[in-house]
C-alpha cells in the first residue's frame, strides 16, 4: 500500500504540473452544455414532427367529418367519421404522447372545427429538468364552391320506368315502375343540389343545366331561328296527279262505201203524211225508196283512220254498219183530212261505211301519293311550332307540330374520328351555323313515313292511289326540352323540373352520343352559347363539369327517328343502313363528343346505373365505353338507389372542392 502511495504522487504532481492536462477539466465541464444542445435539438426535432402529425390529423378528421354532413347539421355520427380519420393518421401512443384529446364540431354556418392535444415526454433534457413537451393544435374544414357550370346529361329511355335489377321489364309499357330508376334519379339529382348548394359561397354563381336524352334531344327551343334551316329533306310524301283525256262522241255521220250485203226483211212500216193537198200528190209516192237509213254499229268493230283539231276532235273510221232500206208500195188518202198514209216494205243489211265522228275532250285527273325523300320549306316552325303543308289526299294542308326535338346538321359517314372530319359539322360542340349545312333542321315525325315494298323495306319511290292504303309515321318519342344553363331560384324548381307530372318521363331507346354531342354544346364556353358561357358576371373563371348518367348500354336501331332521320333510308351515319355498322358507328361518335368536352377544360363525370357488364370473375363493371368517356378517375358504377345517390353525392361534394379554412 506505501508503494501504491509512493507511487501516485509524482503523478499527480506532475498532473497538476502539466498545463496540457488543463483540457479534461475543460473537457468535462463542457459535456453538461453539449449534452443540453444535442438533447435539445433531438426532443425538438421530436416536438415538431409530433406537433406536424398532429395537426395532419386533426385536418383530416376535420376534413372527413365536413365530407359526412349533409343538410342536417353536423351529427355523432360526423363526429365519429372524424375521430376515427385522426385515429387512423395519428394511432395510439405515436410518439409516445400521454392525455391524447381530440375534438370535433361544427358552427352556424356547417364549418367544422377541430382541436386536438397531448403531452409528450421529453427523452435528453429530462436530465436537466424538462420533462414533457404540451401539444395543442386546431383545425377547420368546410366545402365551399366556386363560379360552377354544371351540366346533367340524363338518361330518359324506356328502361328507366323499371326498377334497378329488372332485367326483364324492357321498358315497363312505358309506365313507371313503383321505385323506378327514374324515380331513383329524381331523388339522387336532389342530393347533388342539396350538397352543392350547402357548399356555395354566396358571392358564387352556380348554374345548372339539363339534357335528357333517348333517340332524340329537345334543344329547338334554346335555339335562334338564324340557326335552323330553310328547307330540309325528309323521308316524306307529296301529291301527285296523273292527268289523261279521253274523248267522247258528241255525233256521228255514216258514208255507206261497200255493197250492201246480208239483207234481212222485217215487217212494213206505216208512215202517216200530214196536209198532203190531193190524192195524186199521195198515190205519187208509190215507189220511193229510203235507204243508207242508219240502224246500229258495234265500234268495237271500227277501224281507226285519221283525226283532226283537238276539242273538238273529228275523227274518222271504217267498218261494217247496218242500214235500213225502204220502198213504198201502198198509198191511201183521206181527203177530209189532207192525210197520206204510206205503207213501206222494209227491209235492213249491212255495207262498209265511212264513219265521220265529232267528238269532245273530256279531261280525267287522278290523285296520288308518291312516298320518297322531298324537301320541304319548315322556315316558319321556330315561331309557330308548327308548319302547314300539302301532305294530305288531294293536297289538303296537314298541321306538323314541332315539339322541339332537331335533326343535326350536315355529317360524314365514318368509323375515323380522329380528327373529326371537316364535314362532321354535327360533332362539332362549338358549332356556330351560317350555312344550311351547319344548320340544324325541325324534327317532324308527322311529316316523315316508312316506306316498303310487299313485306321488305325499300328506298325506292312508291306509288299509292288510295287514301287508306299508305305507310306509317314513325312513333314520336322527344323527351322534355333541355334546360340552358342559369341558376335555380329555390330547390323546389328543380325539383318540379324533373317531376314526373312536368314531362320529365321515361320513353325510346339509347344513343348516348345525341347527348354528349348537345350536353357539350350547352356548356362549352366558346360555342353557341360563348357569351352566356365565357366567364361569371365578375369576369372570374368558370369551372365547368358534365354529369352524364346511363343505365344502360348503348341501343341504336336503323328504322328509328333519331337526330339523322331514319337511317335505313337517310343513310347519313352508315354506308348501307346495317344495324351493326349504325351500333360501331354511333359508339365512336360518342367517344368523340366525350373527347371534344375533355378538350375544352369540362370535367367528364359518368355514372352506370343498373348496367349488366362483368369483369373476369363475375363482378359488376363500369362499361367500358363509358369509362373511356370519363374524365379519367372519374367514372362511377350504381348498382341500385342507394348506390346511384352516393354517386351523386361524391361527385357533388369532389366539385364542390372540400377543403381546410384554417
Amino acid at each position: 500500500m506505501g508503494q501504491n502511495a509512493n507511487t501516485s504522487q509524482p503523478f499527480l504532481q506532475s498532473l497538476a504540473s502539466d498545463a496540457t492536462a488543463n483540457t479534461i477539466a475543460i473537457a468535462a465541464a463542457s459535456l453538461v452544455p453539449l449534452m443540453a444542445m444535442v438533447g435539445g435539438g433531438v426532443d425538438a426535432s421530436r416536438y415538431y414532427m409530433a406537433e406536424t402529425r398532429l395537426q395532419a390529423a386533426c385536418d383530416a378528421g376535420a376534413l372527413a367529418a365536413r365530407r359526412s354532413m349533409d343538410n342536417n347539421g353536423f351529427k355523432s355520427k360526423d363526429r365519429k367519421v372524424g375521430e376515427n380519420f385522426f385515429d387512423h393518421n395519428f394511432p395510439d401512443g405515436l410518439f409516445g404522447l400521454d392525455d391524447m384529446t381530440r375534438q370535433y364540431s361544427a358552427d352556424g354556418d356547417n364549418i367544422v372545427n377541430g382541436t386536438a392535444s397531448g403531452i409528450m415526454p421529453t427523452t435528453i433534457m429530462a436530465a436537466f429538468g424538462y420533462q414533457q413537451f404540451e401539444l395543442d393544435v386546431a383545425c377547420s374544414a368546410d366545402i365551399n364552391i366556386s363560379n360552377t357550370d354544371i351540366m346533367f346529361v340524363l338518361d330518359v329511355t324506356g328502361s328507366m320506368n323499371c326498377r334497378a335489377g329488372d332485367q326483364n321489364c324492357g321498358n315497363n309499357g312505358n309506365v313507371e315502375a313503383p321505385d323506378s330508376k327514374i324515380d331513383n334519379l329524381r331523388e339522387s339529382v336532389m342530393t347533388f343540389y342539396d350538397t352543392v348548394d350547402s357548399s356555395t359561397s354566396a358571392k358564387a354563381q352556380v348554374r345548372y343545366g339539363i339534357v335528357p336524352y333517348s333517340n332524340q334531344v329537345n334543344v329547338g327551343n334554346s335555339l335562334q331561328s338564324s340557326w335552323m334551316k330553310t328547307n330540309h329533306e325528309y323521308q316524306s310524301r307529296e301529291g301527285d296527279e296523273v292527268i289523261s283525256y279521253t274523248y267522247e262522241p258528241v255525233s256521228y255521220e255514216y258514208n255507206r262505201v261497200g255493197t250492201a250485203g246480208n239483207w234481212s226483211s222485217y215487217s212494213d212500216v206505216s208512215v202517216t203524211l200530214n196536209n198532203i193537198n190531193s190524192k195524186a200528190e199521195c198515190k205519187n209516192m208509190i215507189g220511193d225508196v229510203d235507204d243508207d237509213i242508219f240502224i246500229s254499229s258495234d265500234s268495237n268493230d271500227w277501224t281507226y283512220q285519221s283525226s283532226t283539231g283537238d276539242d273538238p276532235r273529228i275523227s274518222t273510221y271504217s267498218g261494217p254498219v247496218r242500214y235500213e232500206y225502204l220502198e213504198t208500195y201502198e198509198a191511201r188518202y183521206r181527203k177530209n183530212k189532207k192525210r197520206c198514209i204510206l205503207t213501206k216494205d222494209r227491209w235492213r243489211y249491212t255495207a262498209d261505211s265511212i264513219i265521220t265522228a265529232v267528238e269532245d275532250r273530256v279531261e280525267d285527273r287522278e290523285f296520288r301519293w308518291i312516298f320518297r325523300p322531298v324537301t320541304w320549306n319548315v322556315s316558319g316552325v321556330t315561331g309557330s311550332k308548327s308548319v302547314t303543308l300539302p301532305t294530305g289526299w288531294e293536297y289538303s294542308n296537314q298541321t306538323h307540330n314541332w315539339k322541339g326535338c332537331i335533326e343535326e346538321a350536315e355529317t360524314v359517314a365514318t368509323t375515323n374520328f380522329t380528327p373529326v372530319p371537316a364535314g362532321a359539322y354535327d360533332l362539332d360542340i362549338d358549332l356556330v351555323p351560317s350555312n344550311e349545312n351547319e344548320k340544324w333542321a325541325p324534327m317532324l315525325p308527322s311529316l316523315v313515313f316508312t316506306r316498303y315494298n310487299g313485306n321488305n323495306w325499300t328506298r325506292n319511290d312508291v306509288i299509292i292511289d288510295s287514301p287508306s292504303d299508305s305507310f306509317s309515321s314513325p312513333t314520336d318519342y322527344c323527351p322534355k326540352a333541355a334546360r340552358k344553363l342559369s341558376e335555380f331560384d329555390s330547390r323546389t324548381e328543380l325539383e318540379n323540373w324533373v317531376s314526373e307530372d312536368q314531362g320529365f318521363v321515361a320513353r325510346g331507346a339509347t344513343y348516348h352520343d345525341f347527348g354528349m354531342i348537345w350536353g357539350a354544346r350547352f356548356i362549352s364556353p366558346s360555342g353557341i352559347f360563348a357569351s352566356e358561357n365565357e366567364t361569371a358576371p365578375s369576369g372570374d373563371p368558370i369551372s365547368r363539369h358534365i354529369v352524364f348518367m346511363t343505365d344502360g348500354t348503348q341501343s341504336t336501331a336503323n328504322r328509328v327517328y333519331g337526330l339523322y332521320g331514319m337511317e335505313w333510308w337517310n343513310r347519313k351515319i352508315t354506308n348501307d343502313g346495317n344495324g351493326d355498322e349504325l351500333e360501331l358507328r354511333h359508339g365512336l361518335r360518342f367517344q368523340a363528343a366525350c373527347r371534344a368536352a375533355r378538350n375544352k377544360n369540362i370535367s367528364v363525370w359518368v355514372i352506370a346505373f343498373d348496367t349488366t357488364e362483368t369483369d373476369l370473375f363475375g363482378n359488376k363493371v363500369v362499361p367500358q365505353n363509358l369509362r373511356d368517356c370519363a374524365t379519367p378517375g372519374r367514372a362511377y358504377l350504381a348498382e341500385d338507389a342507394d348506390d346511384l345517390d352516393n354517386a351523386f353525392r361524391e361527385i357533388a361534394e369532389k366539385i364542390a372542392a372540400l377543403r381546410l379554412t384554417a
